[in-house]
């Protein structure tokens, strides 16, 4: 319970695709002109509804209070805008990073399709992002960017960690700031993943086959499309989000698993935080 109840909570704050394709990150707030803090801590609390597992015909809510923690150094970037990043490279049109990902755990026998098969683990990702900005770098309260994440998929299962291949999702994303604070954003992504992962979500061996879940072997190839909308409000002290996540999963190279039960996948979260402590050391984003 220990460790799904941390990966739940790191999970409201991370950008999350796949099996639980929630995303907020604690943003930054200029206080003056000469920059941002350097760190910045935080409390606050997450809520999110996601599929058990892309293609799931249940759903899983959590309701969890959770810390947060921003660092801005002049590599590793820590809840600035991304779970977490290692910055690379950057210019005003191009930006290189590490960066992280992840989705949430099930348990198998909550989950009617899987019942009696192992538990799905919390899975986290890490690999090279390169984001492109497509508008006009000039102007500041409106951004279209291309990001092109390819990550390592390890999964934690039973205290141990394996490795569950490769995921590409490149993502198009439309940011246009407005009002007093608040901001608004609409992507799609498409997912793509190599036969590890889909294995992990999809296969059926027979050790594991009944009459109605016949034995199933995955493979490699396309995940889904997700469409996503997100809406922020911000303060000096506060910072609020809330969004919808909906996947199609039509033409997926694993619809023929006994697994495999939507092609529809719907996500809804919300965000609430509190900045409790900040730097007086001051950075550029």
């Amino acid at each position: 319970m220990t460790r799904r109840l941390w990966a739940a909570a790191a999970l409201c704050v991370l950008a999350a695709p796949g099996a639980a394709q929630t995303s907020a990150s604690f943003p930054s707030q200029d206080s003056d002109d000469t920059g941002l803090p350097l760190w910045e801590l935080g409390a606050g609390v997450g809520a999110a509804v996601t599929p058990d597992y892309p293609s799931a015909s249940g759903t899983t809510a959590r309701v969890l209070p959770l810390p947060v923690v921003v660092y801005r150094g002049d590599f590793l970037r820590l809840g600035d805008g991304s779970a977490a990043s290692g910055r690379l490279f950057q210019n005003e049109r191009m930006e290189l990073d590490l960066s992280l990902n992840g989705s949430f755990d099930a348990e198998s026998d909550d989950v009617g399709a899987r019942e009696g098969m192992p538990d799905l683990g919390f899975i986290f990702e890490i690999g090279p992002e390169l984001e492109i900005i497509l508008s006009d770098p000039a102007v500041t309260d409106r951004r279209l960017k291309l990001e092109l994440p390819v990550r390592a998929a390890f999964s934690l299962d039973d205290q141990k960690i394996n490795t569950r291949g490769f995921v590409f999702s490149p993502q198009l994303e439309y940011e246009r700031e407005f009002g007093d604070g608040y901001e608004w954003s609409a992507s799609i992504t498409t997912s793509m993943a190599s036969r590890k992962l889909h294995d992990y979500f999809y296969s059926v061996t027979s050790e594991f086959a009944t009459p109605s879940r016949v034995s199933f072997d995955a493979r490699g190839g396309y995940l889904q499309s997700t469409l996503g909308f997100t809406l922020q409000k911000q303060t000096d002290k506060t910072f609020a989000a809330i969004g919808l996540r909906v996947s199609s999963l039509d033409g997926a190279a694993n619809s023929a698993s006994p697994l495999f039960r939507s092609r529809k996948d719907v996500s809804v979260f919300a965000l609430w935080v509190v900045r409790l402590w900040q730097s007086e050391k001051r950075v550029e984003r």
